[in-house]
């Protein structure tokens, strides 16, 4: 008969309590090391946290649309509206005025705040930028066909970036034509030297050397047409050139919302040395702002067409000041 190994009844017991008291401690600690991970991961961050995530992804997203959205009044130059070389009509995009003029309802826009059209209008702002002070030339050397330094001839200058030049004895005003509405940085230039004079030479359209509307008459008017369809029309009438922009097409008549959609927009000179009854134009700006209500000030006359119309972005138009 074997001997059996006598275990008492109390010491069984004791080996038991050791290991739960073991086991429950290494479970503890494992899941401490789970809930600390836990504590770094996103869903378990503080609500200023959040928030703060939340505000920078929704900014990002506004910015995202800025830069791609056709629809709104104000969108990024991001925008380019292309497709419709051929001159078909282009899709339109809403614009609210701050002095509630026109259309009851306006879809509003966040840069140009909450109010949609039928509520209480805001005051219209504006920026005025005019020639006032450049390209004016100084007795003995003054202009021979110009002494009187007024402004001889208009140019369209237009490209990709702000940057964009002038022609050679031309002056830029500093307003892109297509504000707010996307498409290409397009700027206005002058010049009151009639040996600078550039344009059409050749036919079909010159008249940059005749004697009745060429390089040697001084600018008398603009005209601002705007079209559902391109291209230009014919001019307004014979001593009414256009107001070119040089390009690799040569001198022509641009478009005025190109890249930003809308209305077809073109602009004229009226240059008629016969016509005695025209006074001339001594200075030439541009006004922009958030209503049709702005106005240059006292001297000046605004030109009848908004430069952006049906584009969006600010309301831009053309003013003299004559002699």
């Amino acid at each position: 008969m074997k001997n059996k190994t006598f275990t008492p009844p109390h010491f069984r017991p004791l080996w038991l309590k050791l290991f739960a008291v073991f086991f429950i401690a290494a479970s503890t600690f494992l899941w401490s090391c789970d809930k600390a991970d836990e504590a770094v991961k996103p869903g378990a961050l503080t609500t200023t946290q959040a928030q703060t995530i939340k505000s920078g992804k929704d900014k990002e997203d506004k910015d995202d649309k800025y830069k791609s959205d056709k629809t709104g009044q104000y969108v990024s130059k991001d925008v380019q509206v292309t497709g419709y070389e051929d001159g078909a009509e282009r899709p339109t995009r809403p614009k609210y005025d701050a002095a509630g003029i026109g259309s009851k309802y306006i879809t509003p826009c966040e840069e140009c705040g909450p109010i949609g059209g039928g509520t209480t209008p805001t005051t219209p702002t504006s920026t005025f930028v005019s020639s006032e002070g450049f390209g004016n030339s100084v007795y003995p050397n003054s202009y021979y066909y110009n002494p009187q330094n007024f402004i001889q001839d208009l140019k369209i200058t237009k490209g990709s970036s702000s940057s964009v030049g002038t022609l050679d004895g031309y002056y830029k005003i500093n307003v892109d034509l297509n504000r707010g509405a996307g498409g290409q940085y397009i700027y206005l230039q002058f010049t009151r030297d009639p040996q600078k004079v550039v344009g059409s030479n050749s036919n079909p359209g010159a008249w940059v050397n005749d004697v009745r509307i060429g390089w040697m008459v001084p600018v008398r008017g603009i005209v601002v047409e705007s079209q559902n369809i391109g291209p230009a029309n014919d001019w307004p009438d014979l001593q009414t050139p256009p107001i070119e922009v040089k390009d690799i097409l040569g001198y022509h008549c641009p478009d005025l919302n190109d890249g930003s959609g809308g209305k077809y927009i073109y602009a004229y000179q009226k240059k008629d040395s016969w016509n005695t009854g025209l006074p001339y134009v001594k200075e030439v700006g541009v006004i922009y702002g958030n209503s049709s209500a702005i106005q240059p000030p006292d001297g000046w006359e605004r030109i009848p067409g908004d430069l952006n119309e049906g584009a969006g972005g600010d309301y831009i138009y053309f003013c003299v000041k004559y002699n």
